[in-house]
């Protein structure tokens, strides 16, 4: 009997312990994305134009926590963006499509518009490290972007395009900070870069503003 307490006291500490070192989180979320690109100017190279894009996304995460410290977190999301733009200024910001070949985009008439739909879905794996203080959480982040790109054009006269691109592998980094609600629920607002033009070059990159609202079971 006394053999049978010990091994259920042992077992319980076991269980109760490794609930302690680990968890797991479910979180959805909405992020505002930002790209810059430069293009000069077509007669006087000395300037330049810079053209700023604004994307929403939205997915859901999931993370796996360990010693409520050290995360991994697996996300899945989608954003779209429509733009008409004049067929001599357009220009993928990422550099990675040339639009004038893939599109087949007809140059002829520079300020004739057309019409670019673009969807992109997006998964992240993530290394991350969550110090907490009292309420107040922070977070650093590494890891991996996996995206595919989907682009239809449309213009007047002209069969519809669409091409798909990717998809892509590409390191991220990033930082946050959070307030806890509960040791189970909490906030977070997270800066995020997506290094697309890793390698050689660390930037340009995209910017990426993240909220999230987490449940942890």
């Amino acid at each position: 009997m006394v053999h049978f307490g010990k091994a259920a006291l042992l077992t319980a500490l076991f269980f109760s312990s490794h609930t302690a070192l680990a968890g797991f989180s479910f979180a959805p979320y909405v992020s505002i994305k930002s790209t810059k690109s430069v293009t000069p100017g077509k007669k006087d190279k000395s300037t330049e134009t810079e053209t700023i894009k604004k994307r929403q996304e939205y997915g859901v995460r999931a993370s796996l926590s360990f010693w409520k410290l050290f995360k991994t977190q697996l996300s899945v999301g989608q954003s779209k963006l429509t733009t008409t733009q004049k067929v001599s200024t357009v220009k993928d910001e990422y550099g990675e499509i040339d639009f004038n070949e893939e599109l087949n985009m007809d140059t002829s008439d520079p300020d004739k518009e057309i019409r670019l739909t673009e969807t992109q879905n997006v998964g992240k794996f993530s290394l991350i490290l969550d110090p907490s203080f009292s309420v107040f959480i922070a977070r650093f982040k590494l890891g991996i972007t996996a995206r595919q790109r989907i682009i239809d054009k449309e213009e007047i006269g002209v069969e519809p395009v669409k091409i798909t691109d990717g998809p892509t592998y590409k390191p991220h980094s990033g930082l946050g900070v959070g307030i806890r609600f509960s040791p189970r629920m909490y906030v977070m607002a997270e800066y995020e870069v997506y290094h697309y033009k890793y390698p050689p070059d660390i930037e340009p990159f995209e910017r990426e503003l993240t909220v999230s609202y987490n449940i942890s079971i």
